[in-house]
């Protein structure tokens, strides 16, 4: 009966070693993959501030200024305004 036990004994220790090494090794393997992972984000991250910074060039008002001086668009035009109702406002003639 003691040796049944002993067997048993140094049996489950042996199991319980190979699945402590089988958890170790995953979670360096797991680290790993978690490492790479955040270098991507941080890349991406990288990635994507240059391209807030590209639409905000896009969307500004310099950048417009830039594109008009590049195809010579320098001509202002005269503002229209709603005081003069020829262009806002079409009369209706009355048939009473």
């Amino acid at each position: 009966m003691k040796k049944i036990f002993l067997k048993t004994t140094w049996l489950i220790m042996a199991i319980l070693v190979f699945a402590n090494l089988f958890t170790f090794i995953s979670g360096i393997v797991l680290s790993d993959e978690i490492n790479s992972f955040e270098q991507k984000t941080i890349n991406l991250h990288k990635i994507n501030l240059t391209l807030e910074k590209e639409a905000a060039n896009l969307g500004s008002l310099k950048f417009a200024r830039e594109k008009a001086k590049e195809y010579s668009f320098d001509n202002t035009s005269t503002p229209q305004s709603l005081d003069k109702l020829g262009y806002a406002y079409r009369p209706v003639k009355n048939e009473n």
